[in-house]
């Protein structure tokens, strides 16, 4: 018997209902990959083949598998596979006051249902990225804070293999604070490309909304995109002996890459 299909609707404030066809009403089970707490297990009653993810029903960040008890009172389960997604709502969307959800309903690559959750407060957006003159301008909002006087961006050098255990190298550039927690700042690239650079080198990219607070990680989730390190692609900018470029993680961190030239 192949896995039953699952259709879902996501909306702006985090509830996700899930329809499935056919089967017995039982429960849905969500599981956080990683997760090793009662936490990391949250089940929802399957009604008429219907089961409905409140947006106040607590997840921890991270990756969530979704699978379908078999039989009432059972144990076992069985992967549900991603029918219509509906994540329309999702799109541009603006959080209110509070800690910044977002989930995002996903096809996995071995054609199972599954589910992205971001919980950030405060949440540093990125938006637009321009590129010019060896350099990225980034414009984006913060929510939770105010980016405030003395604001700048650290780029945190992600530590290779061989340099595990040494301090971070790290890099920063002022903030321009706007209306609504809006900001922009300019970073060169030279500065991260010190050498030797003989393997490809990645930096984080953190926001200080003010001297001495928390920094923020930058990152964009607020949308329908659930892994952004193959659709968002930007042109590299070449220099003597390197290559250098924004991109996103997996997990929709904002970083910029170096790599070699050659």
């Amino acid at each position: 018997m192949s896995a039953p299909l699952a259709h879902c609707a996501a909306d702006a404030a985090g509830t996700v209902t899930f329809e499935l066809a056919g089967g017995p009403d039982t429960e849905l089970l969500l599981r956080r990959r990683g997760g090793a707490t009662p936490a990391d297990e949250v089940r929802l009653p399957l009604t008429g083949g219907r089961a409905v993810l409140d947006h106040g029903t607590p997840l921890a960040e991270g990756r969530w598998d979704i699978v379908r008890v078999t039989e009432p009172g059972g144990h076992d389960t069985e992967p549900v596979r991603p029918g219509t997604r509906d994540v329309r709502a999702l799109v541009d969307r603006v959080p209110g006051a509070g800690p910044v959800t977002v989930r995002v309903p996903y096809p996995t690559a071995d054609g199972r249902l599954a589910l992205r959750c971001w919980v950030r407060a405060p949440h540093a957006e990125a938006g637009a990225i321009h590129l010019a003159d060896g350099a990225m301008t980034v414009r984006g909002v913060l929510y939770g804070a105010e980016p405030g006087h003395g604001a700048a961006v650290e780029a945190r050098r992600c530590a290779s293999p061989g340099e595990s255990g040494t301090a971070p190298r790290t890099h920063r550039v002022p903030v321009t604070g706007g209306a609504g927690g809006a900001f922009t700042f300019t970073l060169p690239y030279p500065p991260l490309a010190e050498p030797p650079l003989t393997e490809r080198r990645l930096w984080d990219l953190w926001l200080l909304p003010a001297p001495g607070a928390p920094a923020v990680r930058l990152a964009r989730i607020l949308d329908d995109i659930w892994d952004r390190s193959r659709s968002h692609v930007y042109p590299g900018h070449r220099a003597a002996g390197w290559l250098a470029a924004p991109c996103y993680s997996g997990d929709n961190n904002l970083h910029v890459r170096l790599d070699p030239a050659d």
